[in-house]
């Protein structure tokens, strides 16, 4: 297994993998199906040209696209200090095989590379139960509930806010 940076010259496998989480487990993400499937190759390209403040990683098996974590900086100035989670999904033929552990790993190295930022949020589904342990083992702790925050007809679903605190060089 591979990990690397994806490139927007991954485009069609990242929108590929994307749109099959997207129906294979709709109420992980907060985009939908319905408002991912008509997006242009360019502007899913664009999703994929890593910077000092973005980055999407892949892990493949030869040529296979099996799954996806992205990181990207807060824009806001008040926010900088900030760095996010988006868009993990592992394959369903790859769980349980520490991929999204290794996913997530280099998601973690990159943000701490990320000049200024000392932590790092994500959302994830209360009820996604390997999820939650996941990030937990990883540092991230619960920091908020919101009940109801994601509707996937017919059933509403509770989204946890999480965050791990990087560590901080010493003064000088």
């Amino acid at each position: 297994m591979e990990i690397r940076l994806l490139t927007p010259a991954d485009a069609v496998a990242f929108q590929a993998l994307r749109l099959e989480g997207l129906a294979e487990a709709p109420e992980a993400f907060a985009a939908s199906l319905e408002e991912e499937q008509d997006l242009s190759p360019e502007a899913v390209a664009g999703r994929l040209g890593a910077t000092e403040d973005k980055a999407v990683f892949g892990a493949f098996e030869g040529t296979a696209l099996a799954g996806v974590v992205g990181v990207m900086r807060e824009e806001k100035r008040k926010h900088r200090h900030k760095a996010f989670i988006w868009g993990m999904y592992v394959a369903p033929g790859w769980r349980d095989c520490k991929l999204g552990r290794a996913l997530m790993d280099c998601a973690m190295a990159q943000a701490a590379a990320m000049p200024g930022v000392r932590q790092v949020t994500l959302c994830v589904n209360a009820g996604s139960a390997g999820a939650v342990r996941l990030y937990e083992s990883l540092g991230f702790v619960r920091t908020g509930l919101e009940p109801d925050a994601l509707y996937v007809a017919p059933h509403f679903h509770d989204k946890l806010d999480m965050v791990c605190f990087l560590p901080q060089p010493p003064a000088r």
